[in-house]
């Protein structure tokens, strides 16, 4: 660089001396009679004086900028080298948002991103003969060769860590915000050099269904099943009429259409009639053409059964509690505790009962069954010995002094009373109690005295509930007659078969927990397969869950089946995550406020339509071509210094 700056000071050295020495010589002639032209040559010289200092300046700009010119390639050149190192790494985010339309007319966010990451893979490999690659994983696009890919932020930092410090990474994701929280964005490494591409799009909105759920906790042989849908977007704009409809297979089974609220969520209703003795697998679908990756929620509907109940009561025929069961078809009496327990309906024994029935209600709780515990009029110290042997903490013998109590009205916010009455009942008259036991705490307690001491409650054991009432229920008892006495029963009994019912799953960071009604003994793992394809994924079985860890080639969408030595036993739905409908994401300027800390180890920028991103990294890295602008300053100083040769060829005077 030294030799280049003193041959540029030697030549402009040597202009200076050539324009002030070397212009033209001189001969001088006497003429006596120039006395009239003494005027016109003063003149003459001051005009000459000042083009002559407008050449000196003209050609000295003309050195400066021509050495400019050379010295601004070189840096410019060099930055573009360092844009296109020799180890790159690109990840490409793969998720289901991707499949959304990006900026670009007609082309999903995952098309240009792979476009993006193949430009970036070329000027590498342009750039070096042996560019770091690595295997790309499959997923919803086929990936350039030596391109990776992840599918959430674990995956990404998983990604990432296994780059060299050395290697640039070029992440290309559309971040969205229900994804990629501020901290997670901080906490990407600082020492290496890292790009990220932004793809969000916030002008194309997205219609989808958030949820569904049955509204009854349980399904009956050829009846008609409420099931609500729950619709969302993200990005609306203005309030639309949305069209939803429900299908089984290729036959429709109802549609319907809502009116769906900018930032709102709308629900649709669907009565769709069971079989006697099969599951049924719905589909939902929603109207929205802009944004159709998630259109469909998938559900399954299990076989309908009924509830098993089991009394051990001596009151016979004149019981209450076994009148109210009977009733309803939903409810199945038995003594046998084959297959699912169910609720069991027991009157404590007066001496306090048996090691052996203690034993008996903690083998039906862990095998996740219900237990509805009625103390005897006279409730004694054995009473209480037994509950603390079931596990039952803290129960006491009220005091005997004791009279009747008025029961305290129900907490409708209450997720338990929230299907019982279909309006709020105020000022609701209550019956009176007298209790036998107390206590203090509990897992839920469903119904108070006045006093907020309580009457029903429910305590967790093993793996099911145990339900407790403080005074004996009789046909005497007054509560019987009240029309909150019924409902109650039904929700207890309802409520030990409404956690079993699985609709459909979505996968959290790839894990799903798929309930067993059995375990079969077998060495042989647990399987899924769709449409022909079988994958085996990591899992493990606990108290009858079996917990699955899906494999990142398993993210389509559908029905599955769940299969063992070869046999289906059971069928799951799988639906896109939530999360990946939510479209909401950072812009450019966010991320880089969020990544200011980083300084320049971490570039953002988004793709622009019809630019290629290389030269868009080369841009934003080395700035404007300056060095252009050196050379067309050289062209303008040679032709001003052209016309005033030429003026001053055309105006000379001899």
């Amino acid at each position: 660089m030294l030799p280049l700056i003193s041959g540029s000071a030697i030549a402009a050295t040597l202009l200076i001396l050539i324009h002030f020495f070397g212009l033209r010589l001189r001969q001088k002639l006497d003429f006596s009679h120039i006395q009239f032209l003494t005027a016109l040559i003063s003149k003459t010289q001051s005009v000459r004086r000042i083009n002559n200092y407008l050449l000196l300046l003209l050609r000295l700009f003309f050195v400066a900028s021509a050495l400019g010119a050379f010295l601004l390639f070189l840096f410019q050149t060099k930055n573009n080298s360092a844009v296109s190192p020799d180890k790159v790494s690109v990840v490409m985010d793969t998720s289901w948002s991707m499949q959304s339309a990006s900026l670009e007319k007609e082309r999903s966010k995952a098309e240009i991103a792979f476009d993006a990451a193949s430009d970036i893979l070329k000027g590498a490999s342009n750039n070096s003969k042996n560019p770091e690659k690595r295997n790309s994983g499959a997923d919803t696009v086929n990936t350039p060769e030596g391109q990776t890919t992840f599918t959430s932020p674990q995956g990404l930092v998983d990604e990432l860590g296994i780059t060299s410090r050395s290697t640039t990474s070029y992440l290309l994701s559309d971040f969205q915000k229900s994804t990629y929280s501020p901290e997670f964005l901080k906490s990407l490494p600082k020492e290496q050099s890292i790009t990220l591409v932004s793809l969000a799009n916030d002008v194309v909105s997205n219609i989808y269904i958030d949820s569904v759920w049955l509204e009854q906790p349980i399904l009956l042989p050829n009846a008609l099943a409420g099931i609500s849908v729950r619709l969302a977007s993200s990005l609306l704009k203005e309030s639309s009429q949305i069209k939803v409809s429900a299908s089984e297979g290729d036959k429709l089974l109802g549609a319907t259409q809502v009116l769906l609220d900018p930032a709102q969520k709308a629900i649709a209703h669907f009565r769709i009639q069971l079989n006697s003795n099969a599951e049924k697998q719905i589909t939902f679908s929603v109207e929205d053409p802009a944004t159709s990756f998630d259109n469909q929620y998938f559900i399954i509907l299990p076989k309908p059964s009924s509830v098993h109940i089991k009394v051990s009561r001596t009151q016979g025929g004149n019981d209450p509690i076994v009148q109210a069961y009977k009733s309803e078809p939903a409810f199945n009496f038995s003594q046998s505790s084959a297959g699912n327990p169910g609720l069991w309906i027991i009157d404590i024994p007066a001496n306090g009962g048996t090691s052996a029935l203690a034993t008996s209600i903690k083998s039906w709780v862990n095998g996740g069954g219900s237990v509805l515990l009625i103390p005897d009029g006279q409730a004694q110290q054995s009473t209480v010995s037994f509950l603390a042997s079931l596990g039952l903490q803290g129960v006491s013998e009220e005091s005997k002094e004791t009279g009747a109590k008025p029961l305290k009205q129900p907490d409708m916010s209450d997720a338990f009373f929230r299907q019982i009455f279909e309006k709020e009942v105020k000022n609701m008259k209550m019956p009176e109690a007298k209790p036998v036991l107390r206590w203090q705490s509990s897992f839920h307690t469903i119904l108070k005295f006045t006093d907020n001491a309580p009457f029903l409650s429910t305590f967790r054991v093993g793996n099911g509930n145990v339900h407790l009432f403080a005074a004996p229920i009789t046909m005497a008892s007054s509560i019987v007659a009240h029309p909150l006495f019924v409902p109650v029963l039904y929700q207890l009994a309802l409520s030990t078969n409404a956690s079993r019912i699985v609709l459909s799953h979505q996968p959290n960071n790839g894990n799903i927990t798929v309930p067993l009604e059995q375990e079969l003994a077998s060495k042989q793992p647990y399987a899924l397969s769709i449409g022909g394809q079988t994958f085996i994924p990591d899992q493990r079985v606990r108290q009858n869950q079996l917990f699955l860890t899906l494999p990142k080639d398993l993210g389509r969408p559908g029905f599955y089946s769940v299969l063992r030595d070869g046999k289906t036993i059971s069928s799951i739905a799988l639906n896109i995550p939530r999360a990946e409908s939510k479209l909401e994401a950072y812009t450019v300027d966010e991320l880089k406020e969020i990544l200011a800390d980083h300084g320049g180890s971490i570039q953002v920028l988004e793709p622009k339509e019809r630019v290629s991103l290389q030269k868009q990294l080369q841009k934003e890295t080395g700035g404007p071509s300056l060095w252009k602008y050196c050379l067309i300053l050289c062209f303008l100083c040679l032709v001003v210094e052209a016309i005033i040769l030429s003026t001053k060829k055309s105006g000379s005077v001899i």
